[in-house]
């Protein structure tokens, strides 16, 4: 397990995304993208480490103990948690993502519209054992996943998940637009795939890290479907 490695699992047990990092510890985003990706370690290893309530000799090197002395074990985030009435909550975002040429980001504010409610054992057969707050629902626009993700689709995305975390239909922006699609690691590129077989292929190239940013990863996907009988 290598620096990137270390400390994306080290975000994830924390709950922290890309910007809240960033945030923290006075970064850009953009910086902590590169450090998710094949990195060697950082400057800010130390702010970084008391952060996310882990050693900084772990984090660098991998030796030791992962854990501060005294910090509580944190993979109770990653049990299935109810809210107060007893059932497992997800937001309905209102916000769409493209599966198509891209949909314009024009706010970093995300109005929740609505929720859904599962309880525990319908939660924990759909999305495991994530935390609630990391689980959304969103409605795709476009016919470029169609086949896999149809125009009108809700899907629903892990949000804990803002780095590459293997092959996968992804949630991210690219430049100052927000898509949906496949994204695949060819050799040394990042490969964008649409399913839809008349969209071509293109590539997130090594000078585009700071213009891309992964925000979630796809777990599901809901169609409705209405049959009209009057």
């Amino acid at each position: 397990m290598g620096f990137s490695d270390r400390l994306a699992h080290a975000m994830k047990r924390a709950g922290y995304t890309q910007g809240k990092l960033a945030k923290e510890v006075g970064m850009a985003q953009s910086s902590v993208f590169k450090l998710l990706n094949n990195a060697n370690g950082s400057r800010k290893t130390v702010e970084i480490a008391s952060a996310l309530g882990v050693r900084p000799e772990w984090l660098s090197t991998g030796e030791g103990e992962m854990e501060v002395s005294g910090v509580h074990e944190r993979s109770a985030l990653y049990q299935v948690k109810t809210s107060d009435n007893g059932f497992y909550r997800v937001d309905v975002l209102d916000v769409k993502a493209s599966a198509g040429p891209g949909s314009l980001v024009t706010s970093d504010f995300i109005e929740t519209i609505r929720a859904i409610e599962y309880t525990t054992e319908q939660a924990r057969a759909m999305f495991g054992n994530r935390p609630a707050n990391h689980v959304k629902v969103i409605t795709v626009n476009g016919d470029s996943m169609d086949g896999t993700i149809s125009p009108g689709d809700q899907i629903f995305v892990d949000t804990g998940i803002t780095h590459f975390d293997g092959d996968g239909v992804y949630v991210f922006v690219f430049g100052n637009t927000l898509h949906v699609k496949r994204l695949q690691m060819q050799r040394d590129r990042l490969a964008v795939i649409s399913d839809n077989s008349i969209y071509e292929k293109w590539y997130v190239e090594a000078g585009d890290e700071d213009t891309f940013y992964v925000m979630a990863k796809v777990l599901l996907r809901q169609s409705i479907d209405y049959k009209r009988f009057a």
